[in-house]
């Protein structure tokens, strides 16, 4: 990764987050010991389950370990049903208290969220029900006028759908008796709950506690009209009797009677809002999804916000059809009015400009054609002029900022303030906040009279955008579109790491939104480049690269991007932490995309660069996935359309790496015909001289394991590899590569050889002995051994010449020009007495002594901490005949 700005710096994480993590951790790990004991999919949090948690808890952490479980539900990381594992438990302990509840794409029933709000009824301050499904307006309403529940405390709403603010539909219903459970304070079951459409068996050893989550965990149940089943009194003719065994526990020991009641007058079930007496906040988002049905958006509005009398926040994002928004009279609190992407607000100018005590007015839009105003200019006259208030405005997608026009001149002279802005030319004040995001050319006047700016011109403002317009995927790929450009072309940018965290963010709310992921990767790309990342921010880029790709799989430029953008980390150490996830997505990209060149070259490099200082563990996991298997298939492609390209040669390499000292691995290339691809590419390409070194590099990893070396042991093999040794068009590489895996072969004996082979082994060993001769000692080498276990087992085998000769001079070479890493390999293996066995014998030949020697002078120069200057003369000296050379006694 380049030098770059500094990133934020790491912030400890605060203790009761930690705290909250390890306690959501065991709240796992017993909720699966009770489902695993349970045997099914029912996890019935029983008392043995709760008897390990504290009784209590303060605000503060009961807050942070709900929030600490809806991460782990988010991040796919919890075995269990969020709606029912995590929200039971927070209605269960009523001495944990929330203030927060954000059940965002949560499926909940009526009844579990009744429950919610009735044990949080105190400390409830902000509930956001956004995408929450299950819900009805008819089953919440009715179970929380039953129990009389009011929210005091509530101050914040934010929903979706309009399901549960219809007109609640009139039923006649039975109230039911007023027991509680005392052991969990939870509210009776109902009739409701025991229509035989739920098909709950009641046995007699049934606890009160299982009857209730068998019901809450059937996800199956549907209703006809509602989401709560409702008992009429011809159901109930017959009175209902639910018994509880003397051995269940006391302090649900009570018979519960339900009985039929008949000629029950009609009761109207209160609206949802009138729960919430003190709600201040109201976002009724997405307008588009809301169906009122009988009533005009209007009227369902009006109907609502009737009954909210504190309300100083609204959010209409998304309404359709509001025509001139009478529903807001009412609200003469209101001081924050969002509108965005409404269309055609200039029919409802006159209602929102007589809401006289507005500090915040967004009416901007996505989409350009839904933001023409017929007099642009007037229109926002009227508002600079009329809400005297006004600090925040937000018109950005609009025509507002266009110049006047004969039609369109709401007032004479100059106004009242520097605008270059011809309607905002008679506000009172400079804005604090003016959005003027893709307003034609707005964002470049150089008079704009707000403190700051949000629009598309520089990177102040567009930082601003990236901020303000970060939940709204519409406008948010506009920006990141902007983003891309600037921070690819742009030039002075001094503010990369805040830009790189908010592109993040848009990237991780987002995560469905295919168009808006690639103009957010493509952006990044260019961001991370000129960010100094920590360790955490790394992750977090990783993770939402990985996220993308993994969405957006049949995208082609979405996964290009996030692969490029991975090619910008340190390869493997910076995706360690998720090394399995890495590989197994890249090797589906490869299956996915295998018509893209530039996408296989990306990402054969990567799965590469993976494969490359790896423990064993890691290089298995890439096996295990088929990466193996994929990667061969692809040099066939290569191999059949007759290009040696970059995927093939990158893709010889990856094979070299993941089956070193891997047997797993070279099984599973032998098994998949691996050496017949090797075979017929060599006779193909046998100049392509990094392709001929990166195969004979898996060839010698092959011929390291005893029991798979056989294979290799046919004439036509042997006679490729005997050739080679003849090589140095790379210098030493492919020669020495070659006499390795001939030296493992002639090293398990004649008896062997000859069973297989009809080449003369004592030719072949005499060809080694005669490469090695024309090696250079001081060649530094492009091979990186993690072990010398398969060389120093050939050092001892005096009679096989071959194998000996070339193992000890590759411990020469490599303990001379790196000693520093291979001295250590030699003396913790066992080395230096294998080389005296050498040394001291007087039938070895003296070149092999010589080796030896210099082996055993390298160490002694490197335990001494000596001049590595010294091993390379010695090296230097025996390079050609050694009889020439007086070597020092050892």
């Amino acid at each position: 990764m380049p030098n770059g700005m500094p990133d934020r710096p790491l912030m400890a994480p605060r203790l009761v987050e930690l705290t909250a993590d390890v306690f959501a951790e065991q709240i796992s790990l017993l909720g699966y010991e009770a489902y695993r004991k349970s045997n099914n999919s029912v996890i019935s949090w029983d008392s043995d389950v709760f008897s390990h948690l504290p009784p209590d808890l303060p605000r503060q952490v009961s807050q942070a370990i709900f929030d600490a479980l809806r991460r782990k539900w988010n991040q796919r990381d919890h075995i269990f049903d969020f709606s029912h594992d995590t929200l039971a438990f927070h209605v269960k302990q009523l001495n944990y208290p929330l203030t927060s509840i954000d059940l965002t794409g949560v499926m909940v029933s009526d009844r579990l969220l009744s429950f919610l709000l009735r044990a949080q009824a105190n400390t409830l301050q902000h509930l956001n029900l956004s995408e929450t499904t299950g819900l009805s307006s008819y089953g919440i309403n009715y179970l929380l006028s039953d129990d009389m529940v009011t929210l005091p405390a509530l101050k914040s709403f934010t929903l979706t759908s309009a399901e549960i603010l219809r007109v609640p539909t009139t039923k006649r219903y039975v109230r039911r008796p007023s027991v509680r459970y005392t052991n969990f304070a939870l509210p009776v079951v109902s009739e409701g709950d025991l229509r035989d459409s739920l098909e709950i068996n009641i046995s007699d050893d049934d606890s009160a506690s299982k009857i209730f989550h068998r019901y809450v965990r059937r996800p199956s149940v549907r209703y006809t009209n509602f989401a709560l089943p409702v008992v009429s009194e011809g159901d109930l003719r017959d009175s209902l009797e639910i018994n509880i065994s003397d051995d269940d526990s006391a302090s649900t020991s009570e018979k519960l009677v339900i009985s039929a009641v008949e000629d029950q007058e009609d009761e109207e079930i209160p609206d949802f809002v009138s729960f919430a007496p003190n709600l201040s906040h109201l976002c009724l988002l997405r307008g588009l999804q809301y169906d009122v049905e009988d009533e005009t958006p209007n009227d369902f509005l009006l109907r609502n916000l009737n009954q909210l009398s504190n309300v100083r926040t609204l959010d209409l994002s998304e309404w359709q059809s509001l025509e001139n928004l009478r529903c807001l009279h009412p609200l003469t609190t209101l001081t924050s009015l969002i509108l965005y992407d409404c269309p055609d607000i200039y029919r409802a100018l006159d209602t929102i400009v007589s809401l006289e005590n507005l500090i915040h007015l967004d009416i901007s839009q996505s989409n350009r054609e839904t933001g023409v105003y017929p007099k642009p200019v007037t229109a926002l006259h009227s508002i600079a002029t009329s809400l005297q208030n006004l600090q925040y405005l937000d018109i950005s997608g609009t025509n507002l900022t266009a110049a006047p026009s004969e039609n369109d001149r709401p007032y004479k002279g100059t106004g009242t303030i520097l605008s270059d802005i011809p309607g905002l030319c008679c506000l009172r004040r400079q804005l604090k906040f003016l959005g003027i995001f893709n307003c034609d050319n707005a964002s470049n006047f150089r008079q704009i009279p707000a403190e700051y700016v949000c629009g598309d011109s520089g990177e102040q403002q567009l930082l601003l955008a990236l901020q303000v317009y970060k939940q709204r995927p519409k406008i948010m790929q506009s920006v990141l579109n902007e983003s891309y450009q600037l921070y690819r072309f742009g030039d002075n940018l001094k503010h990369h790491v805040d830009a790189l965290h908010l592109v993040l963010d848009a990237l991780r709310l987002h995560i469905e939104n295919s168009t808006l992921q690639i103009a957010g990767s493509a952006s990044m790309f260019y961001i991370i480049r000129n960010v100094k990342m920590n360790r955490d921010t790394k992750r977090e880029v990783i993770r939402a690269l990985l996220d993308g790709m993994e969405t957006h799989m049949e995208e082609q430029v979405m996964v290009r991007n996030c692969a490029l953008s991975l090619c910008q980390f340190e390869i493997p150490q910076d995706i360690v932490f998720d090394y399995a996830r890495v590989a197994k997505l890249l090797v589906n990209v490869l299956q996915a995309h295998n018509a893209d060149n530039l996408t296989q070259r990306i990402v054969v490099f990567l799965l590469n660069s993976m494969a490359c200082h790896v423990e064993g563990d890691q290089k298995l996991q890439v096996g295990d996935i088929g990466a193996i298997e994929i990667i061969l298939d692809q040099i066939r492609r290569k191999h059949a359309s007759g290009h040696c390209d970059d995927v093939m040669e990158v893709g010889w390499s990856f094979l070299w790496n993941i089956t070193d000292e891997t047997p797993v691995n070279c099984e599973r290339f032998l098994r998949h015909e691996g050496l017949r691809l090797f075979q017929v590419c060599y006779a193909q390409f046998p100049n392509e001289t990094e392709l001929v070194r990166n195969m004979m590099g898996l060839i010698g990893n092959i011929a390291e394991v005893e029991t798979l070396r056989g294979q290799l042991m046919h004439d036509e093999y042997i006679n490729i590899f005997s050739s080679l040794l003849r090589n140095i068009s790379d210098g030493i590489e492919i020669s020495y590569n070659s006499a390795g895996v001939l030296a493992h072969l002639v090293s398990d004996g004649d008896e062997a050889w000859k069973s297989q082979v009809n080449i003369s082994r004592d030719k072949v060993m005499k060809e080694i002995i005669e490469a090695t001769k024309t090696w250079d000692l001081t060649a530094r080498r492009y091979i990186n051994y993690r072990s010398f276990k398969p060389i120093l087992r050939l050092i001892p085998m005096f009679e096989s010449s071959g194998s000996q000769h070339w193992a000890v001079w590759a411990l020469a070479n490599l303990t001379t020009t790196d000693g520093a890493k291979y001295c250590r390999y030699v003396c913790e293996e066992g080395g230096i007495g294998l080389l005296e066995l050498v040394v001291y014998d007087e039938s070895s030949p003296a070149r092999v002594r010589d080796l030896a020697k210099l082996v055993l002078r390298n160490i002694e120069i490197w335990q001494n901490g000596g001049n590595p200057e010294d091993s390379m003369a010695y090296a230097q000296s025996l390079n050609g005949n050694s009889n020439d050379v007086e070597m020092v006694p050892i």
